[in-house]
């Protein structure tokens, strides 16, 4: 998790809006956009302050998650386990990535939860989520057909 004391990230829902990372984490530095590969996005469950289904990741072979790389302090991550509701709600776990470069990025970590049925994000929570993935420059297609469900 740790690069030169600096803690890398990995966000792929609504931490993916540089506006939400800087309120959360003052200390947040994106990187770059980067994949996590096996995986496929999901919006579960019940969010009571998103009012509808959250991002989430689920293993599914041959599926993708893109998403942002950012570089934490330790003070910015204390703050994310306290948004994340982490142990409570997300967990947390050790995954690798790869840029756009192709070179596989260790010990990078990222919140997931336990799968839920299936839903719909609110229209507020789905634009921050749309937002962020436009600022960390990913593919638009995966916006288009991923991230946009409403």
């Amino acid at each position: 998790m740790q690069s030169d004391n600096k803690i890398l990230y990995f966000a792929y829902g609504s931490n993916l809006n540089h506006e939400q990372m800087k309120r959360r984490c003052p200390d947040s530095k994106f990187i770059s956009r980067a994949v996590l590969k096996n995986y496929k996005l999901v919006y579960d469950g019940y969010g009571p302050h998103r009012h509808g289904a959250v991002a989430n990741m689920v293993p599914q072979v041959g599926e993708a998650v893109w998403g942002g790389l950012f570089e934490l302090s330790q003070k910015d991550l204390d703050n994310l386990d306290r948004f994340e509701g982490y142990p409570s709600v997300y967990d947390r776990k050790e995954i690798l990535v790869e840029n756009d470069e192709n070179d596989i990025i260790e010990k990078v970590f990222t919140y997931y939860k336990k799968p839920e049925a299936i839903g719909n994000p609110s229209q507020e929570y789905q634009d921050i989520i749309v937002k962020g993935a436009e600022e960390c420059g990913l593919p638009q297609d995966y916006i288009d057909k991923i991230l946009k469900v409403l």
